[in-house]
């Protein structure tokens, strides 16, 4: 799950143009916004979500962050979601299936991406198959992102999809009911769209 409620939760948004950073608060009743800061950066330096100057984007974020452990969003090109359907297994055969299917599904080569699922649940046409999330994300692109926080004394504590993390935050705070709902990331290079149903 994203959030624990014992602690704060710090998350980063490094956009094309800006750094975002907000901090929550556990409460009885879920988690407050108790920081919220933000930064311009200059627009050469993320292109296509590729960091074209380290130094300088570390700097940017040391001076924004104080915390030491913050939950971080990759999206863009460099990251593939897909639907998929698998056999029930066991966790490691099932891990290998999911590999192997997605084999077929991204255009990079395996071993140069970072491979995650969740299942979904059981196939509605078959019982003896589940529905998978397929993500993959660049190795090249998370060490990046990763690295940039470390150059500013920060550790990537997660590291999550960006719509994956704004469905996350939806769900946690209004539960999935039984609407759809469709959430909106506008940014200065690029827009997101997630529906949510059931």
């Amino acid at each position: 799950m994203l959030f624990s409620k014992s602690k704060n939760l710090v998350g980063l948004d490094i956009g094309s143009h800006a750094i975002k950073a907000c901090e929550l608060a556990p409460t009885k009743n879920g988690y407050a916004l108790k920081n919220l800061a933000t930064a311009d950066i200059d627009p050469g330096l993320i292109v296509d979500g590729v960091i074209g100057q380290p130094s300088e984007l570390a700097m940017a974020v040391r001076r924004l962050i104080k915390e030491r452990n913050v939950a971080l969003a990759i999206g863009g090109y460099s990251v593939i979601m897909k639907n998929i359907t698998v056999q029930k297994a066991d966790k490691k055969v099932m891990h290998d299936s999911v590999t192997m299917e997605a084999e077929q599904y991204i255009p990079f080569d395996i071993r140069d991406v970072n491979i995650d699922f969740h299942v979904l649940g059981q196939n509605k046409h078959n019982p003896n198959q589940l529905d998978i999330l397929l993500v993959a994300a660049k190795k090249e692109i998370i060490e990046e992102y990763t690295g940039i926080l470390e150059s500013a004394g920060i550790a990537a504590g997660i590291v999550d999809v960006d719509v994956l993390a704004l469905q996350n935050c939806y769900e946690f705070n209004h539960g999935s009911g039984e609407q759809t709902i469709a959430l909106i990331d506008i940014g200065a290079s690029k827009t997101s769209l997630n529906i949510i149903k059931n």
